[in-house]
């Protein structure tokens, strides 16, 4: 080995630094765990002329992964007679703003929208897309940091165009529910016209597949059953929390030059996991007072194992059975519901809150926050291997009685 060459414990290193990317989405269709049934349903809208698709689901599911992923799958040479280009939204962003950036990605001509007369419509745009030869997939990505409410009512207006004239595009919008039923709001017409796809949390087995690929592109590493089940559950369903945790437990193991990720890495990484994290501000926003003898933080841990339904939402009779088991005595709502106020308020904006007086629902603004909430937890000691098992126990139980309970709804 010549002293320019990076030494083997380096690039080990940088190989795991590559294979798992906490920060940001998935652009490798090898590390995106295929979600079959949402690509499914993503490529055959896009053979059928007239209609389009709304992909929605919590932040942190892979919504802009599978954005990634699609329009590279439809440039590929196995597809010449496909095109694509995806753009993302920001909160600055109009209906002229957008349709700049996608005209740019398609390398077209952008003078028709910066015309002195006052800008386009969505008639202009259905014509200028006419003039695409190539069967094209559009993805507006993260729909919900759009601030103008005309500009995604001409967004309706333009899927309702694009599908009256029969025009061989689709549009792809991606966000959270709230920013899709703002869209689809704007026109009853409009619902047939797309296809919504709810992408949900990731499963076990995708998460599995998730590590597994990222450990074996490392050279010599390999990871034992015990540290890849660790990393699944408490990622709860969120690529970034195992891509995070499969990182740091990656980076353990190689600096002690090993070659099989132990649950003992998991445990260790997560330290770092936890200081080095955004959320950590946050969490200490949520869990802090000056008044003594508060339960902010017991709360906190109280609600990320709460028994939820499939949309995340828990009310504060779930708090009970939980904060009863990390508080070891009987907890009742009228201990603990100044907690959820403030949780839920401006100033600490943990929690948001929805529904009328005595039938609030809860849920984390940041579905990120839960299982930092556990994780922090079990790797601060504040609670025991017992009483976690009893939370773990409580929240798979009364969640699962809980979607037996209600009749889910079709799209939105």
């Amino acid at each position: 080995m010549t002293d320019d060459q990076p030494q083997p414990k380096m690039v080990r290193l940088m190989q795991i630094s590559q294979a798992f990317t906490p920060a940001a989405p998935v652009n490798d269709r090898s590390l995106f765990a295929d979600r079959p049934e949402q690509l499914t349903s993503c490529f055959d809208a896009v053979w059928q002329r007239g209609l389009h698709v709304a992909l929605y689901g919590e932040r942190g599911v892979g919504k802009t992964s599978l954005a990634n992923i699609l329009p590279k799958v439809f440039r590929s040479s196995d597809l010449p007679t496909m095109d694509a280009v995806r753009i993302d939204c920001n909160s600055n962003d109009s209906f002229k703003t957008i349709w700049r950036k996608v005209f740019r990605g398609l390398s077209r001509d952008t003078d028709f929208i910066d015309k002195e007369d006052g800008g386009i419509d969505p008639d202009e745009v259905r014509l200028h897309l006419q003039e695409l030869t190539k069967t094209t997939l559009i993805v507006i990505d993260e729909l919900d940091r759009v601030e103008d409410d005309e500009a995604l009512s001409l967004l309706a207006d333009t899927v309702k165009t694009l599908s009256d004239h029969s025009v061989n595009v689709t549009l792809m919008f991606v966000g959270v529910a709230a920013s899709v039923e703002a869209l689809l709001g704007e026109h009853e017409s409009i619902i047939r016209n797309i296809r919504q796809v709810h992408m949900p949390r990731m499963s076990r087995i995708e998460l599995t597949e998730i590590l597994e690929s990222g450990f074996n592109r490392v050279d010599d590493l390999t990871a034992e059953k015990r540290a890849i089940d660790r990393i699944v559950f408490e990622s709860e369903g969120l690529p970034h929390f195992t891509h995070l945790l499969g990182l740091n437990a990656g980076q353990v193991t190689v600096k002690d030059d090993r070659h099989v990720v132990l649950e003992m890495d998991v445990e260790r990484g997560e330290i770092d996991a936890l200081q080095g994290h955004s959320l950590l501000g946050e969490y200490r926003r949520a869990t802090s007072s000056h008044q003594p003898d508060h339960l902010f933080e017991e709360v906190v841990i109280a609600c990320a194992y709460a028994p939820r339904d499939h949309l995340g939402c828990f009310r504060a009779g779930d708090l009970r059975e939980p904060l009863s088991a990390i508080c070891g005595r009987d907890m009742g709502i009228r201990q603990f519901q100044r907690h959820l106020n403030e949780l839920s308020g401006q100033n600490r904006r943990t929690l948001s809150k929805e529904g009328e007086p005595r039938h609030y629902v809860y849920r984390f603004r940041n579905p990120l926050f839960e299982p930092y909430a556990k994780i922090a937890a079990q790797s601060r000691n504040l609670i025991t291997p017992e009483v976690r098992s009893t939370l773990q126990s409580i929240q798979a139980v009364q969640s699962a009685a809980i979607d037996e309970s209600i009749e889910r709804p079709i799209g939105l």
